[in-house]
């Protein structure tokens, strides 16, 4: 997981705490040649490592599961046969083949690629029985505006821009599109906290919305993150992999804070302001989430990794749980099965827990 996704998942969490709903956690691996298997199980450790941990989820039980939604791909089907019926969407038969020579022929233009919605005027009976084909939603044509949480009114004609989008491919696996709006709605969600990345796509979600004659969420999306030097963050990066910075020491109340202090929510914040996840949710108020791109200045880490040592001092239960934390970090080949002797370790740590003002990171005190 990288700052991006944990910075959206800190969001959703305070929202949910802050207004007394759940945080749910969903798996989205309906394009099945990007799963990474594993892939799943790090993102649950990750956040528990952060203490942001699901209401309801893979693995946690919940009444609106399964979670996974390679496991409710018959769901997603039978709404896209939904939307077909009401004339809100249609079969499109066009092969690979001519796809790519549309994308060819517009990068030869010097246009951005979008489908033609050729397969929109098919006449009726067109379909012939074991063809392959795909689900494509009728955009509606004209401006269409929606209410963003962060951004204020936001006004949108995607059908002047792209083609008709594919809600359903022909293996049968829905696109992101259907997928989380049907999940959205059938799992009761009331608001969502994403990327800002996907506030073009909102037309498309609020249209199938409409479609099925559901009242959409609301929607807040949460701006870029950029390097300090304002380029856009790579994913590819080891210092904005959230289990590189676990690995290097460290703590995730350091990340948490540094997240906060780059996208907002909490009024002015003083150069030294450091809080705790409770003091987050208490204090947190979507008004004041930052509209316009924020650089994220990773070498603050150090200087709030030494501030959330200095705080874990303050109190007796700070500094066991920072001992707890450093026994973490050692070899589990060192570990094995918790005795008596591996208390005695952890006392020993937290003798020696005072030299932590004078550190930065975690492992200076191992």
């Amino acid at each position: 997981m990288h700052l991006g996704s944990l910075r959206t998942a800190l969001y959703n969490y305070l929202y949910a705490r802050k207004y007394g709903g759940q945080f749910l956690l969903r798996i989205e691996d309906t394009d099945q040649t990007r799963v990474v298997p594993g892939a799943a199980e790090r993102i649950v450790e990750t956040l528990r490592w952060a203490g942001l941990c699901p209401d309801e989820g893979p693995g946690l039980g919940g009444s609106v599961g399964p979670y996974v939604q390679s496991e409710r791909i018959k769901l997603y089907q039978q709404y896209a046969h939904k939307l077909l019926e009401s004339g809100h969407a249609y079969r499109c038969y066009c092969s690979e083949g001519r796809l790519e020579v549309l994308r060819k022929n517009a990068l030869r233009n010097r246009e951005v690629p979008r489908y033609d919605n050729r397969c929109r005027s098919l006449p009726q009976g067109a379909h012939k029985e074991g063809q392959p084909y795909t689900v494509r939603l009728k955009l509606t044509e004209g401006d269409l505006t929606f209410e963003d949480g962060v951004h204020g009114p936001v006004t949108l004609d995607i059908s002047q821009t792209e083609g008709d989008p594919v809600v359903l491919k022909s293996d049968g696996f829905p696109t992101y599109h259907l997928a989380c709006v049907v999940d959205d709605r059938l799992m009761g969600v009331t608001d969502v906290l994403r990327g800002v990345e996907w506030q073009v796509s909102t037309p498309k979600h609020l249209m199938l919305y409409h479609a099925l004659g559901w009242q959409p969420p609301r929607f807040w999306h949460l701006p870029l993150l950029l390097n300090q030097d304002g380029t856009k963050l790579s994913k590819r990066r080891d210092d904005i992999q959230v289990n590189k910075l676990r690995e290097q020491g460290f703590s995730s109340e350091a990340v948490l804070n540094l997240l906060v202090l780059a996208g907002g929510g909490f009024g002015k914040q003083g150069k030294d302001q450091f809080l705790q996840l409770p003091e987050m949710v208490e204090k947190f108020s979507p008004d004041d989430l930052k509209a316009g791109s924020c650089r994220l200045d990773t070498e603050r880490l150090q200087s709030l990794n030494r501030l959330h040592l200095q705080s874990c001092l303050a109190s007796e239960d700070g500094t066991l749980l920072l001992a707890r934390q450093l026994q973490e970090l050692l070899p589990r080949q060192q570990l094995g099965s918790f005795t008596e002797r591996d208390i005695i370790h952890v006392l020993h740590q937290t003798k020696v827990c005072p030299s932590a003002g004078f550190v930065t990171l975690h492992q200076d005190l191992r």
